[in-house]
């Protein structure tokens, strides 16, 4: 059985996730995919799209909301869906990592409510005692 990645939780009017990982990297990688299913089912044109990604920040938290927010800016401003992540560096005060993905075709997909931003509303980030990571985390719609 699959390791479950995420799951969403009812939240007024925001979205809500709880994200897991093996490792502190994987929690990054599925909070990246929870960010992605909450737009709905985006679909890629195929054609690629690389880029690199510097972050820095004062809090393994702080960290998970840039990097989530530096996604949506993606997808909002520059209509990619990056789905393939190299972290070159993951730390509790940044990462480094090299991005891959595709330009999104708005015309195919089918889309949820709109992401207006990661909020700090109950974000939190813990390595639980068998060393597994969980977050929390609220999209504001």
């Amino acid at each position: 059985m699959a390791e479950q990645r995420f799951e969403f939780f009812e939240h007024t009017a925001d979205i809500g996730a709880h994200i897991y990982g093996g490792t502190m990297e994987e929690l990054f990688r599925n909070a990246a995919a929870a960010l992605f299913e909450a737009f709905g089912a985006l679909q890629k044109s195929g054609t690629r799209s690389q880029r690199s990604v510097e972050l820095k920040a004062g809090s393994l938290e702080d960290l998970l909301h840039d990097w989530l927010s530096e996604l949506l800016y993606e997808v909002e401003v520059n209509h990619v869906l990056y789905d393939e992540f190299a972290f070159l560096h993951l730390s509790f005060q940044g990462l480094k990592a090299t991005l891959r993905g595709e330009i999104i075709d708005f015309a195919r997909s089918q889309t949820n409510e709109e992401i207006k931003a990661v909020t700090y509303h109950q974000l939190r980030v813990e390595q639980l005692p068998n060393g597994t990571w969980r977050a929390t985390v609220i999209f504001d719609v």
